[in-house]
């Protein structure tokens, strides 16, 4: 296994995808001159295997990818849709779990990516995932706690159980290996037939069925009508020497871009965070951006969808950050926001980010769900296949509609210095998995890096906060200082979070404030940190080499 040392050119590029086996598995197309998107999708089909709570091919899919040849940035949008069936009282029937399942775009989003931009075989990207799933692997850390928070829903339906437990009817634990013989036989038939078997082809009336035994409604038209939305100029602003580049609605992008618009009118720089006094006054901005940020994320989402550009055009301009925002924001007190009344239908955790840079400058960011925990709990016995539960996503009920895309927080981000050469002008490229906190998440991290000037690896480790409207709390993670965390008990109702995920009071918080991926470069270093929170480290010995990496 080499080494890589602060004073060589990483010449290879690095794959940063929250599992260290995953890393490899993208590091290696990469080494085989695959691309980028190559290296995702790679990545992304291994983390399905190795974390099949979080993300799958019975999910749906993001991408903000960099073509270093071109200079451009783009975004294809394989989120799920509501089938042609829905209708707003669909999903209050929890005693059929199937129609909670949106119409999976993964598949997709990986055929359109790959055909754009990929260099290897498409069958050459599932070869370590159906390997990996034949043959069996240990349980990670992430994994056991999702069978162990699970693990009642597990027991009580074989299906999953048949997968997820010994054979004596107890739940797999840390380090049991597991194996998904049905699913590496799926992979198998997608490699060698390509997309269209699930979408099109052979697979379409097993899922179609298995969906339906499940009390679902998609058809065969749902699936055969499904199509990526592929944007070749991805939503982008300027923030300080930076240009960001996001996916647009009804991804958490524009929230993104306002939260950073807000905060750079401040003047954020490594001087925030020089003494306590500062420490204080940089948070106490930061939550309250925040929670505005909230109040318009739910205007967003009300936006009808022939008026939602121009609504996010606005929301992202400076003048809109420093006047309707920033300018009400008081340094002595928390304003008081008013916030619709939601029903949030369950809580969003089965999310995956991961970040790539390539030896030749391109660069993707992508982020995958299947929204909960092994999502509608509805797992395919033919072919392996865990299914989502997107319409859980639509905020209100009202807004579903026949082919919507529910709303997400997923912000894919790639930041580049347009000063540099196109092979050397990406920064950054960033993003989190965590439901609602994947954009406060990314937001801190990305402060942390460039306006702070930590190191990548104390970037993601530094301990977050996270505050919204609905419910009207501040979450705090455990080793905050604790003098700057008594200040704000001062203005905001604030809720710990344990270094276990538990809640300290008598609350019910996140497990962790989001977990972020992130890849960046400085000078002639790439440097790749995958968030422990979710047990992640990036292969190679390259703690002293990211630690090396600061501004």
């Amino acid at each position: 296994m080499p080494t890589v040392t602060p004073d060589v050119k990483y010449e290879k590029g690095l794959v940063a995808a929250g599992s260290e086996i995953c890393s490899e598995i993208g590091r290696d197309m990469l080494k085989r001159k695959g691309s980028a998107v190559d290296a995702a999708i790679a990545a992304l089909l291994c983390v399905s295997v190795v974390n099949p709570h979080s993300m799958g091919i019975g999910g749906g899919v993001v991408f903000t990818i960099y073509n270093a040849s071109t200079g451009r940035v783009e975004t294809i949008d394989a989120r799920e849709t509501a089938p042609m069936s829905a209708s707003n009282n669909m999903i209050e029937n929890e005693s059929k779990p199937g129609l909670l399942i949106a119409v999976p775009g993964e598949l997709r989003g990986y055929e359109l990516a790959h055909k754009r931009h990929g260099r290897l075989k498409w069958k050459e990207l599932f070869e370590p995932s159906i390997k990996l799933a034949f043959d069996g692997f240990k349980i990670d850390s992430a994994l056991a706690k999702a069978i162990q928070k699970n693990k009642n829903t597990i027991l009580g339906k074989k299906s999953l159980c048949d997968v997820f437990c010994h054979p004596n009817n107890t739940t797999l634990r840390e380090n049991d290996t597991i194996r998904f013989p049905k699913l590496a036989a799926t992979y198998c038939r997608i490699a060698e037939e390509g997309a269209n078997i699930f979408y099109s082809g052979s697979l379409t009336q097993t899922i179609v069925d298995d969906i339906k035994a499940e009390g679902g409604n998609i058809t065969h038209q749902d699936l055969k009508d499904y199509e990526p939305a592929l944007n070749e100029s991805a939503l982008n602003f300027t923030v300080g020497k930076y240009m960001y580049f996001v996916p647009g609605a009804p991804f958490g992008g524009p929230l993104l871009a306002l939260m950073l618009k807000i905060l750079n009118g401040y003047g954020m720089s490594s001087s925030n965070m020089s003494t306590d006094g500062n420490k204080i006054l940089t948070y106490h901005r930061i939550i309250e951006t925040f929670r505005f940020a909230s109040q318009v994320e739910g205007e967003l989402i009300e936006q009808h969808p022939d008026h939602v550009n121009a609504f996010v055009q606005n929301m992202i301009s400076d003048d809109y950050a420093a006047a309707f925002i920033r300018n009400p924001m008081k340094d002595d007190t928390n304003k008081q926001l008013s916030n619709k009344e939601e029903h949030i239908l369950c809580k969003d955790a089965g999310t995956s980010h991961l970040s790539v840079i390539a030896d030749d400058g391109s660069a993707v960011a992508v982020t995958s769900s299947i929204n909960r925990h092994f999502g509608s709990k509805v797992i395919s016995q033919s072919t392996g296949i865990i299914f989502n539960d997107q319409l859980c996503d639509f905020r209100y009920a009202h807004l579903i509609k026949p082919g919507r895309k529910p709303p997400s927080s997923m912000s894919p981000t790639i930041i580049l210095d347009k000063g540099k050469p196109k092979n050397e002008q990406v920064k950054m490229v960033v993003g989190a998995s965590g439901g609602r906190i994947i954009t406060s998440a990314t937001v801190q991290v990305i402060l942390n890096y460039l306006f702070f000037g930590y190191n990548l690896q104390k970037a993601i480790k530094e301990p977050r906060v996270h505050s919204q409207l609905n419910p009207d709390k501040t979450f705090v993670e455990d080793h905050f200082e604790e003098d700057i965390k008594k200040h704000l008990k001062k203005y905001y109702n604030i809720v710990d979070v344990d270094s276990t995920g538990n809640p300290n009071v008598n609350e019910r918080p996140p497990v962790f404030l989001g977990k972020v991926q992130a890849v960046v470069r400085q000078g002639e270093k790439i440097c790749a940190e995958s968030d422990p929170r979710k047990g992640g480290h990036i292969p190679l010995d390259t703690d002293d080499y990211c630690r090396d990496c600061s501004e």
